[in-house]
This record gives structure tokens, sequence and C-alpha cells, in this order.
């Protein structure tokens, strides 16, 4: 059953990144659609703006012809404007302000070029195709290219009859370079695309950022639940477990402590008949008994009592040479030899000094009692960038690899006088503080090997001790 489980995770894993390829792929697509119509109309409003402005601008030039010959004699003499100072002045003006005007002319009703902007094309006549349909009911535009009007170049050419009344006397001329206007169509095209494909490529880039965002909190949001699941299962086992051996931890000293107590009634009553030394063994195996569940209330209590707050920065290595100090006693008739190996920088740790020394004390006492004569004890700390390591490990039998993890356990001993609370308040102390604490494999080999992780104290809390 276990094996299935990656499967699944994985398959879920792989349709959610489908789900958000398939997201993403639809709105590159969608704004794509969108980008190709908006560039396709402002193309489109570019050269029908430019146009316009032609088309305007030459409507204006016509009727400004038609206003100035009415000024003179013979207004239907479309001749005069050949020789018309302001005409040539006005058409210097507008073409030196837009150079992309290739030319204005004026032409009469037989397709002859009466004025012209370069003046060498004046007296010459246009084509006859064009020559037939010189004379338009009304403003015209088209593309041409012609060796009398355009100079053998692309013009959008725009036809305005002039009138005098209701009578046409003539056709003006005024033709927009065509390549420029193909260019500025292509560099408006060019500038939408760019913009378009910044705003589709940093929405899809937005999307897909905000889509792994959303699956990392996701992921993160049940991997906590997951651990929160965890704890809270391990506590109601703990629990469970607690409440066996306290009652089987009471049980027994109760017990004995009954049954001497009966016996020494008797003995009162003058029911049975003891000696004074055997009444003495009693009363001294009631006193351990008491004294044996006195300890077991205390212990009881360290796992009542919820760690202190704000507890000052505590510098590991003195508190590790502190419980040294209470066991050289027991390890200097022992025989047993410690090798302290200490990062040189100091490394301070947030915890309360007194649950930290406990929990030393439990660990090299456990690893003292593990050893024979002469046995070895190593205790190294190294120092990270935010957190302090401290291993203790002993060159004795060790800890069985099915029991590693059931020592933490309360009422677990693999010691026959043990209470099995001393791994279990170690546990506690050390994850109240942040920390976690584990029991390894010895790396050297042979041997106990545990191993503490504490959060280093932070540099502002270091200052205000100092």
């Amino acid at each position: 059953m276990d094996r299935k489980q990656p499967a699944v995770r994985w398959h879920s894993g792989l349709s959610v990144w489908a789900c958000i390829v398939a997201a993403v792929a639809l709105v590159a697509t969608l704004g794509t659609a969108i980008a190709m119509y908006d560039i396709q109309q402002d193309v489109l409003d570019r050269r029908r703006n430019e146009l316009a402005r032609l088309e305007s601008h030459a409507e204006r030039s016509a009727a400004h012809i038609a206003s100035q010959l009415l000024e003179d004699s013979t207004p239907s003499d479309l001749a005069a404007v050949k020789t018309a100072r302001w005409l040539r002045t006005y058409w210097s003006q507008t073409l030196s302000r837009q150079p992309y005007r290739l030319y204005a002319a004026v032409v009469d009703l037989n397709g002859a070029v009466v004025a012209h902007t370069n003046r060498e094309q004046e007296g010459r006549h246009l084509d006859p195709l064009e020559a037939a349909a010189v004379l338009p009911r009304h403003t015209e535009m088209s593309e041409v290219v012609d060796d009398v009007l355009t100079t053998n170049q692309r013009a959008i050419d725009v036809r305005v009859p002039i009138r005098q009344g209701d009578q046409a006397i003539g056709v003006y001329h005024a033709g927009l370079d065509a390549d420029w206007l193909d260019e500025q169509v292509d560099a408006e095209r060019t500038s939408r695309s760019r913009f378009w494909m910044l705003l589709i490529s940093g929405t899809c880039g937005l999307l897909l950022m905000s889509s792994i965002a959303v699956v990392q909190m996701t992921r993160h949001t049940a991997r906590l639940e997951h651990q929160i699941e965890a704890a809270n299962s391990r506590r109601v086992s703990e629990m469970h477990e607690l409440v066996l051996g306290i009652a089987h931890e009471i049980r027994n000293p109760l017990n004995a402590i009954r049954l001497n107590v009966h016996t020494v009634g008797q003995v009162f009553r003058d029911e049975a008949a003891l000696s004074d030394s055997e009444i003495g063994m009693m009363l001294d195996e009631m006193e351990s008994e008491v004294a044996r569940l006195e300890t077991l209330m205390r212990e009881m209590l360290g796992f009542a009592r919820s760690a202190p707050k704000n507890a000052p920065p505590l510098d590991v290595a003195e508190e590790i040479h502190r419980t040294l100090t209470l066991l050289r006693t027991n390890l200097e008739q022992r025989g047993i030899n410690i090798r302290c190996d200490f990062d040189d920088a100091p490394c301070m740790v947030a915890i309360d000094g007194t649950r930290l020394r406990q929990v030393l004390f439990n660990l090299l006492n456990n690893a003292i009692d593990a050893l024979v004569e002469g046995g070895n004890i190593e205790i190294v700390v190294r120092s990270a960038r935010s957190s302090i390591e401290i291993a203790i490990a002993d060159d004795g039998p060790g800890i069985m690899a099915e029991d590693r993890e059931r020592v933490f356990v309360p009422f677990f001993s693999t010691k026959a006088s043990g209470t099995g609370l001393g791994l279990a308040l170690a546990r506690k102390f050390i994850e109240e503080a942040g920390g976690l604490i584990r029991c390894e494999e010895n790396p050297l080999g042979r041997g106990g090997y545990f191993r503490m992780v504490l959060p280093a104290a932070s540099v502002a809390a270091m200052e205000t001790v100092s």
C-alpha cells in the first residue's frame, strides 16, 4: 500500500501542472487573438487617419484655389494658377513641413498639367486612361505610379474637383508617399506587437508564478497539516503510553507499601510475629518506594510545566562543562574518558539553562551507564548560520535500530531500574525550544549516538545579554 502512495502523489502533481500549463496556454491563445485584432484595427486606424488628413488637406487646397480664382477677373481661367505666386508659396510651405507629401498639381479638364510642384511636369498630359477619368464627381483616392504626376514613384493620389458654382473647371491632385505610409503602418504594427508581446508574456509569467506560488503554499500547508496530525497522533499515543506507564509505576510501589503496612498491622495486633530487623527492613522498603513515587511525580511535573518564555541566550560549551563537573566523580570512578570538540566561536542557543542541563545530564548519564570500565564519550558542538548542533557519542553496546525512536516514548527503558522518562523529557524540552533530538546510528561505528539541533540565539538577544 505504501508503494502506491508516491505514484498517486506523482500523478496528482502531474495533473496540477497540466492544469497550470493549460491555463497559461489558454491565456496566451486568447491574448494572441485579442492582440491580432487590436493590431489590425490600430494599423487600419493609422492608415485611415493619414489618408483622412491627406484628403482633408486636398479639399481645403481645392477650395482655396477656387476662392482665389473668384477674385480674378476671369474665374474660369484655370491657367491663371500657373503664375499665381500665392499658390507657389502655399505649396512651398506645405511640402516643406510635410516632406512625405510627394506633389501637388492642378490639372485641366483635358488632362493637361496646369501647375505642379515640380515645374518640369507642367504642360504635360496625363496618360489616356487617367485623362479619360480626369474629372471626378467627388473626392477620389487611389494608388498610382506614373511619369507625369508621381514621377514614377508610388503615391496615394487624391483627386478633388475645382468648382466655380456648379461648374467644374479642373482637378486638384495631392500625392502622399505610399512607401512612407507603408513604413508608418509597419512601425505602428511593430510597436503594437511589441506592446502586446510584453503584455501577454508578462501576464502568462505572472499567472505561472502565481500558480507555482499557490501550489507551493498548498503543498506546504498540506505538509504542515500532515505534520500537525502526525504530532497529534504521536501525542495521543504518548499520552496513552503515559497513562499506562503511570498506572503501572504507581501500582507496584503502592502494592508493596500496602502489603508491608498490612504485615506491620498484623504484628501490632499480635496476629503475626516479626523481629525488629524484619520490621526495619519493611519500613526501609516502604520509604524507598515512597521516594520512588516522589521521583516519579517530580519527573511527571516536567511534562506538565511549560517552557519559560524569553529564555536568555546560553553558551552550550559552558553548560556542557557544568554538567561534566556534576558527573566528574562518576566518570573518574568508572575510568571513562571524555573528549570535547567545540567550535572556536561561542555557540549560543535560546533555551532555559536548567532544561538544557537536565537534557545533557540525562544523555551523558545514559552513556556512562552503557559503558564498561575505561569507555569513551565524545561531545561535538558545531555552529551553522541559524542553528547549533550537539552530538553525544559513546563506544558502548549502542541502541538497536528498532528501539532508536522508542527510547523517547515515556516509560520505555532499556535499563532495569529506569523510569523511561528521561529521554521523553529531553525530547519535550528540545522541541519546545524549537529544536529536534534524534537517536541515530553512530557514524564512527559501534556505540550510542544522540544528535540535537537547536536554533541559534539571535544577534539582538546576544547583544542585550552582553
